[in-house]
């Protein structure tokens, strides 16, 4: 239950890190990296319990959707399609990460699973309340972020394979 309240706790306050971009109403923010690190840390049952925790947080109101917003507005609006994302994500990368710390492994999970579900969720999302065609849709919330969330997945390995590390030579193991 710790791993999972402090998985939480740092996804909440990821999200107060945002840039906001103006060619697009998705922002810039840590939660990529938080995803994929817990993801990387717990199992794939207490990966899923963390993100649903921190969805029903943000659904009765608690400020810690992206930039601090809150509610079924930002949960099941146009870029809500990212939170949906998480869920499945976390669960992928959990049951793919292997048994042992590996960052090349690590980076392939998190990169080649982590942030095409992520993306697709977000894209439907994005077609559904904007009545987008999937190119535009794409185009808006998805392309320009690929690089970036490349090099968020990259962070998260590395940090993921040195807590897993510490964890493991603990009572506290994955």
């Amino acid at each position: 239950m710790t791993k999972i309240a402090l998985c939480v706790t740092i996804l909440s306050i990821s999200s107060y890190l945002v840039i906001p971009l103006p060619f697009t109403p998705i922002v810039l923010s840590m939660h990529t990296v938080m995803v994929n690190l817990i993801g990387l840390l717990l199992k794939p049952k207490h990966a899923a319990y963390t993100i649903l925790i921190y969805l029903l947080m943000g659904l009765i109101g608690l400020p810690i959707f992206s930039g601090g917003t809150a509610g079924p507005g930002k949960l099941f609006g146009p870029t809500g399609g990212f939170y949906f994302g998480f869920l499945f994500a976390v669960i992928l990368i959990s049951m793919f990460k292997g048994d042992k710390f590996n960052f090349i492994r690590y980076a392939v999970v998190t990169i080649c699973l982590g942030i095409p579900v992520q993306h697709i969720f977000a894209i439907l999302f994005m077609c559904f309340y904007n009545d987008f065609n999937i190119k535009a849709a794409a185009l808006t919330v998805s392309l320009p972020f690929i690089p970036g969330d490349i090099i968020k997945c990259i962070i998260a390995s590395v940090i993921g394979v040195a807590l897993n590390k510490v964890l493991a030579k603990t009572s506290y193991a994955p």
